[in-house]
């Protein structure tokens, strides 16, 4: 993989990060911006040396466990006040970032985890929130100033799985798909539900069901080889209690309701009381000569097992996922590398860097990324239980 596309011409990234804050006894003060340096090294090889440093708290609220960015907007979910916040962002000449409030309001559901921005088939905007206590689907107009509105709203929830944890639903994830139609994942009931737009309201057309005990959590689109339509797209879902990632794609029959088909299950190799979390997708930066079409859409996923605190990986070859490696086998391409933390709740790319946030042990760790994918860890900065980041 090149060099970091995520870094300005002087070698320097920002990144905004949130987490769980005083509310629950955690550490995490607000939104803070965190910096990121990249330097010549020293020692003659050509990895630039990394470094991490924190530039202040941008908004003191209280939990801010997952935030998302839509241009000069922010989004923010406050998990422990049940709230949503939208804040526009105002960057200066010398890197200062301002963020200023736009709007507050309370969602309609218990345990706000996670939001995306979404257009309807109008073209108007929504903050769609998956709230985790409840399994509520909440659904927030956005106004022509980028505020976010009261829901205007809620798809609920039901069932449980086999598990404790799956005493009932929990939303957890929201991801419009390239045709338009949106999806969201019920780690309490092994569901992954499927909805449209019409006329401005989200419509819930049913769900696609994973094997019980799965706790299908954190999705992610992947490029597909030879696609040309909206129509071809494939989802990695990462299975929290299954310890498994779920790829889905559509069918070839459009005439039913649900076209959309569980196409492989892979095996992360985690230990039994491990839990499956966040997942990147890192391309291929450089292309094979003999193999160009492939190595366009190729890559590497990497996800996060808590409990064991490790970071594995699964190729990507365009359309379908593999092992690197048998889960036994040392190494990162088989029984995976230490986050160097507890509990890694997100993994962000930026460019040939990973960054950890690691909830629990109060820490951001950074891995480098060599040609074969290859992770290194290269810089470490304390960070009040980190749970999400967002590049700017």
């Amino acid at each position: 993989m090149t060099e970091s596309t995520a870094m300005n011409n002087n070698g320097y990234a920002t990144t905004l990060t949130g987490g769980f804050g005083s509310i629950r006894g955690s550490h995490c003060p607000g939104i803070e911006a965190l910096e990121i340096f990249a330097s010549a090294a020293n020692d003659g090889n050509n990895a630039p040396s990394i470094a991490l440093r924190k530039a202040g708290v941008l908004a003191a609220i209280p939990s801010p466990t997952w935030i998302e960015r839509d241009g000069n907007l922010l989004y923010a979910v406050l998990e422990d006040t049940n709230e949503v916040a939208a804040f526009r962002i105002e960057q200066g000449n010398s890197n200062n970032v301002h963020l200023t409030e736009l709007s507050h309001v309370a969602t309609l559901g218990a345990s706000p985890t996670h939001a995306v921005i979404c257009a309807d088939d109008s073209g108007n905007k929504h903050l769609i929130v998956a709230c985790y206590a409840d399994g509520h689907v909440c659904v927030h107009p956005i106004a022509a100033d980028g505020a976010v509105l009261e829901a205007a709203q809620v798809l609920t929830g039901e069932g449980r799985g086999p598990l404790p944890a799956q005493e009932g639903p929990h939303a957890h994830w929201i991801l419009p798909l390239p045709d338009g139609r949106v999806l969201s994942t019920d780690l309490g009931a092994d569901r992954i539900y499927v909805h449209h737009w019409e006329s401005g309201q989200l419509v819930r057309d049913g769900a696609v069901h994973l094997a019980p005990g799965t706790g299908p959590r954190d999705m992610h689109l992947l490029p597909v080889a030879g696609s040309t339509t909206a129509h071809d797209w494939r989802v990695a879902v990462v299975g929290e209690w299954g310890n498994t990632v779920t790829l889905l794609g559509p069918t070839a029959d459009a005439d039913t309701p649900i076209d959309i088909q569980v196409l492989q299950t892979v095996e992360l190799g985690g230990d039994p009381a491990d839990q499956a979390a966040s997942l990147a997708f890192e391309p291929w930066r450089s292309l094979q000569p003999d193999n160009a079409a492939a190595s366009k859409i190729a890559g590497i996923t990497y996800i996060g097992l808590r409990g064991s605190e490790r970071i594995v990986a699964l190729g990507w070859d365009g359309e379908q996922l593999h092992r690197l490696a048998p889960t036994g086998r040392p190494g990162w391409q088989g029984h995976g590398i230490d986050c160097v933390g507890s509990r890694p709740r997100h993994i962000l790319p930026l460019g040939n860097l990973l960054l950890v946030a690691n909830e629990v042990s109060n820490n951001v760790t950074v891995f480098q990324l060599d040609d074969d994918g290859t992770p290194t860890r290269t810089a470490d900065l304390p960070s009040g239980s980190p749970t999400v980041f967002v590049q700017l």
